[in-house]
C-alpha cells in the first residue's frame, strides 16, 4: 500500500512538475494576449497601453497616419474635426513647442489655433503626424517586425531597463502565467510599474508585460527635450537668374516625389494659405512632405499667403492690429513646421484707402519673418488706374521692404473682359516691365510668365455686337483643340504667339497661344532689362519644352535670343 501511495505521489509530483514547466516554457502570442491587438493590421500602443481601433494606423515610407479620433482621445484633447471640410483645428491653451528663437516664441498668444488637413481613409478622418511631433507633444516609432506603432507623450524622465541575463516575458506578475516573448541579455525596455519582484514593462518591439526584476538593471534616462520646431535658415544669394513657377493647390498636395525634378527651376511656391476671415485665421493646406520632397529635388520652398481676394475682409483684416498679429504669428508657425524658405504675399483686390495700412501689415509680417531669415516676396500687377486693382500697392515702398516684388504681366485681357485677346502680348508685357520699374528696382523684379491662356467665345448679337467670354486652358488643352477642330495655326508677330479660331454652332473660338516660342521671348525681357528672374503661373499647364527653353534663356548667356 505505501508503494502505491509513494508511486501515486511520484506520479503527481512529475505530472504538477511537467505542467507547471510547460506553463512555465508555453509561448503565446501577444495578439493572442492582448484583445487590443489584430494580427493582420497595424497595431498602435501608447505607452504601456494597447489601444483597441476600429481602423487602424496605415504606415508607408512617407506618412505615419493615425485616425483623429486617436489624437483626441488619448493624445490632444483639445481639438475639433469638421469631416466635412476634412479639416483638424487644434486650440493650444500654451505652446509647447518653439520657433526658430526665444524672440520668436515670446511674441506668441498664450491661445492658438491652428488646422491642419485630414483625410478621408475608408469613412475614417487620418492624420499624417510625420513631423507633428512637437505640435502634440509626442514621439512615435513602428517596429515592423512585431508591426507595432508606438506613440509616447515627451517626458523629461523615463525609467528604462536592460536585461541582464535571459528573462520571459509574462502577461501576468507570474513565472508560471505563459511567455509572451523571450528577451536576451543587453535587451531594453521601458518600466512603467515596479513591485518588489516583477516589473511592469514595454519591449522595443512594443509587446506589454512583466518580467522579473532581479533580472533587470534599472536606470533613470534623463532627456533633454528638443521641442523647437526649426532653427534659423541659411542665407541665400542666388547667382543666376531665379526661375519660380506656382502650384495652384486648392486643397491636398501633389505627390512631387514621383515627378522629375525639373532642370533649371529654383522656387516652388504652393497656394498654401489664406486669411479668411477678419480675425485673422488662416486656412493651412501646408504638407510636410511636400515640403521635404521639394527640398529633395533642390527647389526651395515659398509658401504662399492670400487675403482671399476679398476687399472687406482685408479691411477688416488691416484695421485690426490683433487680428494681423495671429495672421503673422500663424504664418510663422507654419514656416517652421513645413520648414519653408520663404513666403510669397499675394494680397489683390485691396481698397485703395487701406494702400498704407497693407503697407505697413506686409512691414510687420517681414520683420517678422527675417528673424527666421525667410525671403519675403509680394505679388503686384501692372500699374493702372484701377484704385481695387493696382493703385493700392505702393509699389516703392514695398520694394524696399520685401526681398522681391513679382509684376504678374498676364491677364492683360483678363477672364472678363468685354473684348478677346492675349493674355500676354509680348510689346504689353515690355511696356509693363517698363511702367514697374519707375518703382521697383530691376534687382528685386521677377517677371510674371503665363502657362495658361483663354479660349474665347464670341457670340453675336443684335447691332452687329459681340458678346463675349472666356476660360483659361493649358498648353495640352490648346493642342487638343486645334487637334479636334483642325484649325488652321499662324504666327503673330505683334504679339509673339500662334493664334487660331474655330467656329462651333455658329460660334466663333479664338486663342492667342502661350507655347514654348512665345515663353522664349517674354523670358528673354528678363536679361533686356536685367531683372532678378521669372514667376510662371502655373506648374501643370505648361507642356515639358517649356522648362527646356526656361532653363536655357534665364540659366544662359545674356545674349537676347531672338525667334
Amino acid at each position: 500500500m505505501k508503494k502505491v501511495l509513494l508511486l501515486a505521489l511520484v506520479i503527481a509530483i512529475l505530472t504538477t512538475v511537467g505542467v507547471l514547466g510547460m506553463l512555465f516554457y508555453k509561448s503565446i502570442s501577444p495578439y493572442e494576449a492582448v484583445s487590443a491587438f489584430s494580427r493582420n493590421e497595424i497595431n498602435l500602443v501608447i505607452e504601456d497601453n494597447p489601444i483597441r481601433t476600429e481602423s487602424s494606423p496605415i504606415i508607408d515610407k512617407d506618412r505615419t497616419l493615425i485616425p483623429v479620433n486617436i489624437i483626441a482621445d488619448h493624445i490632444y484633447e483639445n481639438i475639433e474635426v469638421n469631416d466635412k471640410s476634412n479639416r483638424l483645428y487644434v486650440n493650444i491653451k500654451e505652446p509647447q513647442f518653439k520657433l526658430e528663437t526665444e524672440e520668436l516664441d515670446n511674441r506668441l498668444d498664450k491661445e492658438l489655433r491652428l488646422n491642419f488637413l485630414t483625410e478621408d481613409i475608408m469613412g475614417t478622418e487620418y492624420i499624417d503626424i510625420s513631423g507633428m511631433e512637437n505640435i502634440f507633444g509626442i514621439t512615435f516609432e513602428y517596429h515592423q517586425d512585431s508591426n507595432i506603432l508606438i506613440i509616447d507623450k515627451l517626458k523629461e524622465k523615463v525609467t528604462t531597463g536592460i536585461i541582464t541575463s535571459e528573462v520571459r516575458l509574462r502577461p501576468k506578475k507570474s513565472s508560471f502565467s505563459f511567455s509572451l516573448d523571450k528577451l536576451e541579455k543587453g535587451d531594453n525596455m521601458t518600466i512603467y510599474e515596479e513591485g518588489d519582484k516583477w516589473l511592469k514593462v514595454r519591449t522595443n518591439k512594443g509587446y506589454i508585460g512583466y518580467v522579473l526584476k532581479k533580472k533587470v538593471e534599472i536606470k533613470e534616462q534623463e532627456y533633454n527635450i528638443n521641442s523647437q520646431l526649426n532653427v534659423v535658415r541659411g542665407d541665400w544669394n542666388p547667382q543666376e537668374k531665379i526661375s519660380l513657377v506656382w502650384n495652384h493647390i486648392s486643397k491636398y498636395s501633389p505627390n512631387l516625389s514621383v515627378e522629375g525634378t525639373i532642370e533649371g527651376l529654383d522656387v516652388i511656391s504652393p497656394t498654401w494659405f489664406s486669411v479668411v476671415n477678419s480675425d485673422g485665421f488662416v486656412i493651412n493646406n501646408g504638407d510636410i512632405k511636400y515640403a521635404r520632397d521639394a527640398h529633395d529635388k533642390g527647389y526651395k520652398v515659398w509658401g504662399l499667403i492670400n487675403n482671399s481676394f476679398d476687399k472687406d475682409l482685408t479691411r477688416e483684416l488691416l484695421a485690426s492690429e490683433e487680428a494681423q498679429k495671429k495672421v503673422i504669428d500663424q504664418v510663422l508657425i507654419y514656416s517652421s513646421l513645413y520648414n519653408l524658405d520663404g513666403i510669397n504675399i499675394d494680397f489683390e483686390n485691396v481698397y485703395y484707402e487701406d494702400k498704407d495700412r497693407l503697407t505697413n501689415f506686409v512691414d510687420n509680417l517681414t520683420e517678422a519673418l527675417k528673424k527666421q531669415n525667410l525671403i519675403v516676396s509680394i505679388d503686384t500687377t501692372v500699374p493702372s488706374s484701377s484704385p481695387t486693382w493696382s493703385k493700392f500697392y505702393d509699389r516703392e515702398s514695398l520694394s524696399e521692404i520685401v526681398d522681391y516684388c513679382v509684376v504678374m504681366t498676364y491677364d492683360e485681357h483678363w477672364a472678363a473682359s468685354p473684348k478677346s485677346g492675349s493674355v500676354a502680348s509680348i510689346d504689353w508685357v515690355d511696356w509693363s516691365i517698363r511702367r514697374t520699374l519707375e518703382y521697383i528696382p530691376k534687382e528685386k523684379l521677377l517677371m510674371g510668365i503665363p502657362f495658361y491662356t483663354r479660349e474665347w467665345e464670341e457670340t453675336k448679337i443684335e447691332d452687329g455686337k459681340v458678346k463675349v467670354k472666356s476660360k483659361a486652358l493649358s498648353m495640352g488643352t490648346v493642342k487638343e483643340r486645334i487637334e479636334e477642330y483642325n484649325s488652321e495655326v499662324v504666327w503673330l508677330d505683334d504679339t509673339g504667339q500662334y493664334y487660331t479660331e474655330y467656329e462651333k454652332e455658329g460660334k466663333r473660338y479664338r486663342i492667342w497661344i502661350e507655347n514654348s516660342e512665345s515663353i522664349k521671348l517674354k523670358a528673354n525681357l528678363v536679361h533686356k532689362y536685367d531683372l532678378a528672374g521669372a514667376a510662371s503661373w502655373r506648374k501643370g499647364f505648361e507642356e515639358g519644352d517649356v522648362w527646356e527653353v526656361l532653363n536655357k534663356v534665364l540659366k544662359g548667356d545674356k545674349q537676347i535670343v531672338e525667334k
